[in-house]
């Protein structure tokens, strides 16, 4: 009986181990999800692949013309830049080695991105335009937050856009917020939830984004229940509230190409602060 009971449990664990994401006491380790079409039991790993399904069609693809874009927000140091004084963060990597973001030595790769570990960042490199969102989720939880990324852009253009995704309840439906920043100098803040994609913040330039390739900017949230503020090296840039996504979730980066089949950006460095 003793030999049976054994047997039984060694079964039970069997089952489960693939199916639950493996959270560490550390905050460097994460386990991740990287789009609609990967489900937790897929993740990519030696034995498991991806699947190939095709992404819901809520993904905002068209931005308006050029021309009707306005700046609607003034640059400010004040209240200046978070990282300067919320002291050692809660969360960081800067991608040195391990299994960061869960590459666990091998790239991702489907039909619009490949993901690979770097030595020192996470290179996104897309395979094709107007795919919807691809992303990387970390495994910690926060509500309230400070969350900072570094993004060094390759071959960039237009709207092709990076950035960042918070309040995510799930690896893998796409539900959560994300701010981004595009190559031609604009930003825009989406919620995407059981309904669709809705635009907050529609495309807005701002004279700190860097534009082009080969250009460092450093991006952040300020998450306080139901206000935001968004931060572009430092820089807030706009403050609002909305009142969508309220509950806790996963953050991480995320790109999308609309312009640039070969759009190639690298997160160098993601932080997070939690805040009460």
């Amino acid at each position: 009986m003793r030999k049976l009971s054994i047997i039984i449990l060694l079964s039970l664990l069997s089952l489960t181990s693939c199916n639950l994401p493996l959270v560490k006491s550390t905050p460097n380790t994460d386990v991740v999800a990287t789009r609609v079409a990967q489900t937790l039991s897929a993740q990519p790993s030696a034995t498991l692949q991806p699947t190939q399904e095709v992404l819901p069609t809520i993904e905002l693809t068209t931005p308006p013309p050029t021309a009707t874009l306005t700046v609607t927000s003034t640059p400010t140091t004040s209240p200046g830049d978070p990282k300067l004084t919320l002291g050692s963060p809660n969360f960081q990597d800067t991608f040195n080695g391990g299994n960061a973001f869960g590459l666990q030595g091998s790239p991702y790769e489907d039909d619009a991105v490949r993901i690979s570990m770097q030595s020192g960042a996470i290179n996104f490199t897309s395979l094709a335009i107007n795919a919807g969102k691809r992303w990387r989720l970390t495994s910690p939880q926060p509500r309230n937050f400070y969350l900072e990324g570094t993004f060094k852009t390759i071959n960039c253009s237009g709207y092709d856009h990076f950035g960042l995704v918070m309040r995510a309840p799930s690896y893998s439906d796409g539900i959560g917020y994300y701010f981004g920043v595009s190559c031609n100098g604009q930003y825009i803040f989406q919620r995407w939830d059981g309904s669709g994609t809705s635009t907050v913040i529609g495309w807005a330039s701002d004279p700190n984004i860097k534009t082009g390739p080969n250009q460092i900017n450093r991006i952040g949230v300020k998450a306080v229940d139901d206000t935001f503020k968004l931060y572009v090296n430092g820089y807030l840039v706009k403050e609002f509230t909305d009142s969508g996504l309220t509950a806790k979730g996963h953050f991480g980066a995320y790109v999308t190409a609309l312009e640039n089949s070969n759009f190639t950006v690298d997160l160098e460095e993601l932080l997070e602060w939690n805040l009460p």
